[in-house]
């Protein structure tokens, strides 16, 4: 039974007061620890809450004032989100992987005066920048780390100083102060194309899509979420956070990359929302181990795939499969399609989010078969951050070829030169300290231009072609959209990432970055399994084995939009680099300065 409450009347506040009241001592929360998970009770999330609450009012926080989350997923962040709500706070988040002067940028432009911190690696790029941070005055690290520093003290520190000054009247006074329409968060944008925006999200804002997302999933206090996105994106705050813990399931935090196969085997979710990288990895992955196995079992594989690809059509529009199907569908499904999904820990699914960037329909499709319900999203940050995501099949019906059905109470609408505009509860208020920009992204009769391209269907479902400002203008006049093609090509196994390039040029080419996992298994095969990642990537062999690849995805394409050259990358686009956002999206900019000699080559002749 979900909380029955109303953005209008109602703020993120109150999902975990009436929470708190409605399930008690039932888990909320669960982390990893070295002896196994360990589950968070409604209530001890509340007197943590209430503790921190009371020691940030203790120490100056005042109504309106701005703290900052520097920090990655763990029960901490939830704890800090609501005790700077419960000061009638505002808080912004800042990704756990931002350097020094990325996370300086944003305490900068919000004049943040608390920080909370995941552990060293944070408080120290935080102190690093202190002289230019006049109005910060607290640091709280969440892991215990022990600095010799006033302006810092520990989590657990913080919660006992509050917890023996409690300030629950003052607090009471001010959670009655917050309003619907206030500001609740700013969550920057990532920036592929330049500085980060702070956008502005209200209580009301955040609270239509979170039980509009709860409602339309059918989620309920049965269900168990792994949280691996970052809570400072807008995605795993709307979506994964409040919408989850409003209907009162669980929400599990994931160790991370490094831990996430392990996480999911362990606990077997209901329900989460992943960016297409991971169901691009864990596909790739399934068709890498199948092309080493015995020819009778390739074999196999490829007619169960068979099977399923008949049926996922039946299983999208919520329907029976005939009588033939069905019955060779039941016996792959005991061969081969459950034990599939419990080895890769999908098994307990009723559905997964799809966000962040275009889910290859080939992709979709095969998990849909498995009879793992894929649920495609598309929003940004500034419409907190749904526009258009496929419901629970009880709602509406999931179509494949990249279509998503429309959000309830959003209004779409395609400009004359193809851009997707929108009307919404949840379009932001604008964006902080930029109001000439704020003024650009909207028409004249208040819509908000998403800056994507796409096109609507009679039934109103929605299908997003390409970014207006990735669109690719070759010095021929050819308009190419590059996320198509590194999406046909990011699915082959052989391929980890690739950057299509050719705004101004003659001709499209590639930046490609191996699966150096099966390049390695291919290349052993082959006689060449000493080589390093350097090696193999200038061996005369591997450039034919990829041009054979590049070649064979290129007949997808017309003759302007095929990869004419490409080279190859000994090591992946990274983070550390600046070369791809928290969401591992490219950004675009700084990979064609980065690499600019390797480009150039490319276009030499």
């Amino acid at each position: 039974m979900q909380m029955q409450l109303d953005y209008t009347r109602n703020t993120i506040i109150d999902i975990l007061r009436i929470g708190t009241k409605t399930y008690g001592d039932k888990t909320v929360l669960r982390k990893r620890t070295d002896s196994g998970w360990v589950d968070i009770s409604w209530n001890q999330v509340y007197t943590q809450v209430e503790a921190l609450a009371s020691y940030l009012i203790r120490t100056g926080f005042r109504k309106g004032d701005i703290a900052a989350i520097y920090s990655a997923n763990r029960p901490e962040w939830v704890v800090a989100d609501f005790a700077t709500l419960f000061c009638a706070g505002v808080d912004a988040s800042i990704y756990p992987t931002n350097s020094a002067s990325e996370a300086a940028y944003i305490l900068d432009d919000t004049k943040a005066v608390v920080c909370f911190c995941d552990g060293s690696f944070q408080v120290d790029n935080v102190l690093a920048e202190r002289k230019n941070l006049p109005n910060l005055q607290k640091i709280i690290v969440f892991s215990d780390v022990d600095y010799s520093d006033d302006m810092v003290i520990r989590y657990s520190d913080a919660i006992k100083e509050g917890e023996k000054n409690l300030q629950t009247s003052e607090i009471e006074a001010r959670i009655a102060t917050v309003k619907p329409e206030d500001l609740l968060t700013l969550i920057y944008s990532s920036g592929t194309t330049g500085q980060p925006k702070g956008v502005m999200q209200s209580h009301k804002n955040v609270m239509y899509v979170s039980m509009t997302f709860a409602r339309t999933q059918c989620i309920t206090t049965e269900d168990m979420l792994i949280s691996i996105l970052p809570l400072a994106h807008s995605v795993e705050r709307s979506l994964s956070y409040y919408a989850f813990i409003l209907a009162g399931g669980v929400m599990s935090f994931s160790r991370g990359q490094e831990f996430f196969a392990e996480d999911l085997v362990e606990l077997r979710p209901t329900l989460s929302a992943f960016v297409p990288r991971i169901f691009e990895k864990i596909y790739n992955g399934i068709h890498t181990k199948v092309a080493t196995a015995p020819a009778g079992k390739q074999k196999l594989f490829a007619k169960a795939m068979g099977i399923a690809k008949q049926a996922a059509p039946y299983f999208m529009a919520d329907k029976r499969l005939p009588l033939i199907l069905g019955f060779k569908y039941a016996i792959f499904n005991k061969l081969l399609y459950s034990k599939l999904k419990e080895a890769i820990g999908f098994d307990r699914y009723k559905g997964i989010g799809s966000a962040g960037a275009p889910l290859l329909p080939e992709i979709h499709d095969f998990f849909w078969g498995l009879k793992v319900e894929i649920r495609k999203g598309y929003g940004l940050t500034e419409t907190a951050p749904v526009l258009a995501l496929d419901p629970h099949l009880s709602v509406n019906k999931v179509k494949t070829d990249l279509w998503m059905a429309p959000f309830p109470e959003v209004q779409l609408k395609i400009a004359e030169d193809g851009e997707v505009l929108a009307k919404s509860p949840g379009v932001m208020m604008g964006y902080y300290n930029k109001p000439e920009q704020t003024k650009e992204v909207f028409t004249s009769d208040g819509w908000f231009k998403t800056g994507d391209i796409g096109i609507i269907d009679n039934e109103g479902y929605l299908k997003i072609t390409d970014r207006k400002k990735d669109i690719i203008v070759t010095s021929g006049g050819k308009n190419v959209a590059p996320q198509v093609l590194e999406n046909a090509f990011a699915s082959n196994p052989f391929i980890e990432q690739i950057a299509v390039i050719g705004d101004g040029r003659q001709y499209i080419t590639a930046l490609i970055v191996p699966s150096f996992e099966t390049l390695k298994d291919w290349a052993a095969r082959e006689g060449l399994g000493s080589l390093s990642n350097e090696q193999l990537v200038r061996n005369e062999n591997v450039i034919v084995k990829f041009t054979q690849i590049v070649e064979d995805i290129n007949q997808q394409f017309g003759r302007v939009e095929q990869i004419k050259k490409f080279k190859l990358m000994p090591k992946e686009f990274s983070q550390e680099n600046g070369e791809l956002t928290p969401t591992l999206k490219l950004k675009r900019k700084v990979l064609l300065k980065n690499y600019k000699d390797d480009i150039d080559a490319l276009y030499k002749d």
